[in-house]
């Protein structure tokens, strides 16, 4: 082969061709829009001030005249807690503020974030908002059931007896087995509860009252600052204004509330009921109680409807439509957040949220009925609480329970915020950012009746 031709077919299979595609212009470029289908058209509105103002105009008139359930949702995001929250995380997720736009995927406490945010707290596009809002979700029954907390071990072992009720000298004589009882026994049971999802409604119940939505442009301006339940919404779990009871089984509740505290290094698991205590007896010369095998108590009665809370934070619709539609620029931050305006109501929120109740001690804590009662067995003494023994010749042994109760919780929660309303493409900022008279006309502080907010710089 000559050099020519080797260098002809070098060249041909080594330089990439290159093909230009031209960019479109003209009507083109004007049709190219987000969100809304159209763009303002500079050309008639530098032509004809009267004619192109009036069609932007009626255009976001248009926009507001749209059912709100139609209008698309632009930004969201909804947080997912699995369980109560470790006292640190709730100082940092639900402290002064509460910022989901700005928080990012990894709250603090939160088991997993769903956003369509690309920036933390920042739009990417200039967008038109025309409603927002505030969603809570709590769990849609809510139960209480009787139980007790058990320090397990390392490794797999039998699950030791759960009664419902057991004394000190149950304890003491071996009736929950030898790792209960000795000087130094190795494992412990405590009495305890399960509480599933009331404490999480009466939780947000109190955030809805704590908190107030604010709505700030750059430090100083606020479009809204009152109290947050005047928007939040709460999905109804049950027939509207109203609840009703059923029973449900709490074996699947029990796995995974054990599963979620495993996760956060607790202490103790909860043991659901098996045994119900009859009474006591005498045995090898001991006093022990006498209990028989039960079941009645895996299943409890369960309350649907969340104890309508929805009423009681004013019965809101689920997105609240803005009198004047308001307009982000990309980059600028939304600055809609809750603010912290009620310390009781905040206090009282973040001990029903807390894996601790708010007692800042180890979870689960060990809570008595004051703080000057100690967390052990009750007062003793020859005639104090006796009870009568199943004995041939029956006598009256004073028996003591513990003072202390283990509150466990369970249940899942979510809560969001929202942006409904349209993308629009940088020729709306541009028109309004650099026609003063449109800009006047379009925001009410001309002659023009207002019809929308500017989120600019």
């Amino acid at each position: 082969m000559s050099d020519k031709m080797q260098a002809i077919r070098e060249r041909t299979f080594r330089e990439p061709k290159k093909h230009e595609i031209p960019r479109p212009t003209g009507d083109i470029v004007k049709a190219r829009t987000i969100g809304v289908g159209r763009a303002p058209d500079k050309d008639l509105i530098k032509s004809n001030r009267k004619e192109g103002c009036g069609d932007l105009v009626a255009t976001i008139q248009a926009f507001k005249s749209c059912p709100v359930y139609n209008m698309p949702v632009i930004e969201q995001v909804r947080q997912t807690f699995s369980g109560p929250l470790l006292d640190v995380d709730i100082q940092r997720t639900f402290g002064a503020t509460w910022d989901p736009f700005a928080a990012g995927l990894d709250p603090a406490g939160a088991s997993f974030v769903e956003t369509t945010m690309a920036q933390p707290g920042q739009l990417q596009t200039y967008t038109l908002v025309m409603a927002i809002g505030v969603h809570l979700e709590p769990e849609p029954y809510c139960w209480t059931a009787q139980g007790n907390a058990w320090n397990h071990p390392a490794g797999n072992v039998a699950k030791p007896p759960s009664p419902d009720v057991f004394t000190g000298n149950d304890i003491a004589n071996g009736a929950l087995g030898a790792a209960f009882t000795g000087g130094t026994p190795t494992q412990t049971m405590l009495p305890a509860v399960l509480r599933w999802g009331w404490w999480i409604n009466k939780a947000l119940w109190c955030f809805a009252r704590a908190y107030n939505l604010r709505w700030m442009i750059g430090q100083h301006t606020n479009i809204m600052d009152e109290q947050l339940r005047h928007t939040a919404y709460m999905p109804p779990n049950a027939q509207e204004g109203s609840a009703s009871s059923s029973q449900q089984d709490i074996i699947t509740a029990v796995r995974h509330t054990n599963d979620y505290y495993g996760s956060l290094g607790a202490a103790f698991e909860f043991l659901k009921t098996d045994f119900l205590r009859l009474g006591s007896a005498t045995s090898g010369a001991v006093n022990v109680g006498v209990f028989r095998p039960s079941r009645a108590l895996e299943v409890v009665g369960a309350t649907y409807g969340g104890g309508d809370l929805r009423s009681m934070i004013k019965n809101n619709s689920e997105f609240r439509e803005l009198s004047l539609p308001y307009l982000i620029t990309p980059g600028v931050p939304i600055g809609l957040r809750c603010q912290e305006t009620d310390s009781v109501q905040g206090a009282l929120m973040r001990s029903f949220f807390s894996i601790t109740d708010g007692f800042n001690t180890t979870s689960p804590p060990q809570v008595t009925d004051a703080a000057d009662v100690l967390a052990a067995l009750t007062a003793t003494g020859a005639n104090v609480m006796l009870e009568q023994t199943f004995d041939a010749a029956p006598v009256l042994i004073p028996q003591t329970v513990n003072a202390q109760r283990v509150p466990f919780k369970g249940g899942e929660w979510k809560m969001g915020i929202l942006l409904k309303g349209y993308e629009v493409d940088q020729n709306w900022g541009d028109v309004l950012r650099g026609d003063p008279e449109i800009r006047n006309i379009v925001l009410g502080t001309g002659t023009g009746k207002p019809i929308a907010q500017w989120a600019g710089r």
